[in-house]
């Protein structure tokens, strides 16, 4: 297990509660790069009595988990403190925090903040708080399988699909994946509804779908459910009209990407099943082991849609309506 990776988890897992609404700009106090406190509760990390070697801090910092747990892009070191591009896609100066380099995973948790809230199940579960709790879990198990990860969003505040993208490249990441949950709800099917969204030009992110979709398809299936499912659901290339990758997040980082939609949080039976703790281990587990084959084996999946879908999404939150969280 890589140190530093480990204390950014510890890191995040204690923050992620204290992002607040305002960017704090500017500063000439002197800054540090470590700090430490408790793990997120999403999944129980044992413990071992290996002693682990001082934190190192990267030679080049790419990326900056603030004090308030928020991870931002580094655009530039400067003699107050770090240069970053903020969720909503502002520069600020940050005067301290921890410093990440070159970094293998980018895990996305769909949606977030006030106004972006994802889909809304019958039971109140909203959307934008799933993607995250699983985007947690998964976090936690890749780091046991010490595969080092970072969370494009920490919390619950708004983030725009260009920063979120522009990190995983920053982060110079071998693979993203956007953790979702669909709606509106298609027709009753026997098996669930999962679909993997890949790059269309990307053999990289047609391997990696079909790895994610096969492991969350087997791991779903294992639960008792009135799943619901569209007539293609798989590993799909999305196309809007203009014949690009229909999806930002698909489109536009240069990192390989997939986004998965693991299922209908519209559907009132999914909905109640997603707000169990079970599903919430089952599904992390189930990506965890789909990205680590994807890293250290030339494994295929399945699945795989040979008619494009063609759709026109709702563009991602504007600069206008976007809030960023505290920095400091």
């Amino acid at each position: 297990m890589r140190p530093l990776l480990l204390v950014l988890v510890v890191f995040i897992g204690a923050c992620s509660g204290n992002a607040g609404a305002d960017v704090t700009t500017g500063s000439t106090t002197s800054r540090t790069t470590t700090s430490t406190t408790t793990i997120p509760t999403t999944t129980t990390i044992p413990t071992t009595t290996t002693t682990e070697p001082p934190p190192t801090v990267p030679e080049v910092a790419r990326a900056l988990v603030t004090r308030t747990g928020v991870v931002v892009s580094v655009l530039e070191e400067t003699p107050t403190g770090f240069r970053v591009t903020t969720p909503c896609g502002n520069e600020a100066v940050v005067r301290e925090g921890t410093t990440l380099g070159t970094t293998q995973v980018v895990i996305d948790p769909g949606h977030g903040g006030e106004v972006d809230t994802g889909a809304v199940g019958a039971n109140g579960l909203m959307e934008k708080h799933l993607n995250l709790e699983v985007s947690q879990a998964l976090q936690a198990d890749l780091i046991i399988r010490g595969i080092d990860v970072v969370l494009t969003r920490t919390a619950d505040y708004a983030s725009r699909l260009g920063v979120r993208a522009g990190l995983a490249d920053r982060v110079n990441a071998d693979l993203v994946v956007s953790v979702h949950h669909n709606a509106p709800t298609p027709a009753p099917s026997p098996r669930p509804g999962t679909e993997v969204f890949i790059q269309s030009t990307s053999e990289d992110s047609r391997r990696l779908g079909g790895l994610v979709w096969g492991r969350v398809m087997a791991a779903l299936s294992d639960f008792e459910v009135e799943w619901t499912a569209a007539p293609d659901a798989g590993v799909l290339r999305v196309l809007s009209t203009r014949g690009n990758d229909a999806y930002g997040m698909i489109r536009s980082p240069r990192t390989v990407s997939v986004l998965a939609e693991l299922g209908y949080i519209s559907n009132p039976a999914e909905a109640e099943l997603f707000a169990t703790s079970e599903y919430v281990e089952a599904v992390s587990d189930a990506l965890a082991d789909a990205i680590e084959n994807y890293l250290i084996t030339e494994a295929t999946g399945a699945g795989y849609v040979a008619e494009p879908r063609v759709f026109n999404p709702q563009p991602g939150i504007g600069g206008s309506l976007c809030v960023d969280p505290r920095l400091e």
